[in-house]
């Protein structure tokens, strides 16, 4: 849970400097016709509507754009490297994507707070985050005073992938990211075309992973995006979640263990190489977990970064989808 922490203080030059970028930003929201070329074009702006500041006029071609909350990414997946990141951008990166931003300043984040004197000295001409309510240190209003500052509700995790398509536009990478959508769409239905005589037979899935309740396990409900890939590419998900939850992510006592004996394959949370994450690998060393029908069988398969919501991981997780598919056996 985060930690409430004192409000970081502007002193006045970071004051100045603050007020400074208000009067930049407001002259190249005026924009001009008198002139043409790459001034006029850096100078235009648009408005962005449906955050939670409300319209945000921002820059038509952002050219320093600093990666809040659980953004930062998604702007790496999408050829955007920010001026300066919120410090979770680390936690959730690939290799690839940490070697791209190697050099990029972090800035803190919720989970301790947040340098806004830094970001100031980074200068910034758009500000990206996702936000949701009741989160610590997170000031928005802080955080347009030095720069158009573009906040995107996330009530759970999957809801990041929810918004990756409105976060590109904001961006100027919009179209991009709406065909990458598409075609990823169409990847996974793809899947259940081409293997819906064996999808068939395999009956119902599940996604399982560990827990940071003691005693406690959870699987994957119709609110997460696992949920979403798994049935989109064909399987039958597991009858034994709840169909109306209030979250993605369903506990369950360990001592309930053997009520997945009806899922016939189980995918389970794996880092990047395929392997379970630790607290995932203390579930599948259960010997009760062990003793599960699909475990038995050997039906047990990675889904590679499920938190990651970036195309990178989309593309291993089809990977793992499609080797499941191929892999799985019918128990004797």
């Amino acid at each position: 849970m985060s930690r409430l922490v004192p409000r970081l203080r502007f002193g006045p030059s970071a004051r100045a400097l603050v007020a400074a970028l208000a009067v930049t930003t407001l002259v190249a929201g005026c924009g001009t016709n008198s002139e043409s070329g790459s001034e006029s074009s850096a100078s235009a702006t648009r408005v962005i509507s449906g955050t939670v500041l409300g319209d945000v006029q921002v820059p038509a071609q952002p050219k320093r754009v600093l990666a809040g909350w659980l953004v930062g990414t998604l702007l790496v997946d999408i050829g955007i490297t920010p001026v300066g990141m919120f410090d979770d951008l680390k936690d959730n990166a690939s290799p690839t994507a940490l070697a791209k931003v190697k050099d990029v300043p972090t800035v803190g984040g919720p989970n301790s707070s947040v340098n806004l004197e830094k970001i100031v000295e980074l200068n910034p001409d758009l500000i990206v985050t996702m936000t949701r309510p009741g989160i610590k240190n997170l000031d928005l209003k802080a955080l347009q005073d030095i720069a158009p500052t573009v906040a995107l509700e996330v009530p759970d995790p999957p809801a990041v992938w929810a918004n990756y398509a409105k976060l590109a536009d904001v961006v100027g990478k919009g179209s991009d990211a709406t065909q990458r959508l598409t075609d990823l769409d169409k990847a996974w239905t793809d899947i259940a075309a081409a293997n819906k005589d064996k999808l068939a037979k395999i009956g119902q899935v599940v996604y399982a992973e560990g827990s940071a309740q003691a005693g406690n396990f959870q699987i994957a409900t119709n609110k997460a995006l696992t949920y979403e890939r798994l049935t989109k590419s064909g399987f039958t998900y597991f009858a034994g979640a709840d169909p109306n939850p209030a979250r993605y992510q369903q506990q369950i006592s360990m001592e309930d263990l053997p009520r997945l004996a009806t899922a016939n394959a189980i995918f389970f949370e794996a880092d990047i190489q395929g392997q379970p994450t630790q607290r995932t690998k203390a579930l599948l060393d259960s010997p009760v977990f062990k003793a599960l029908p699909a475990a038995k069988a050997g039906n047990l398969f990675p889904i590679r970064t499920p938190y990651t919501y970036t195309f990178e991981s989309a593309n291993l997780q089809l990977e793992d989808v499609r080797n499941a598919v191929q892999r799985y056996t019918t128990a004797a």
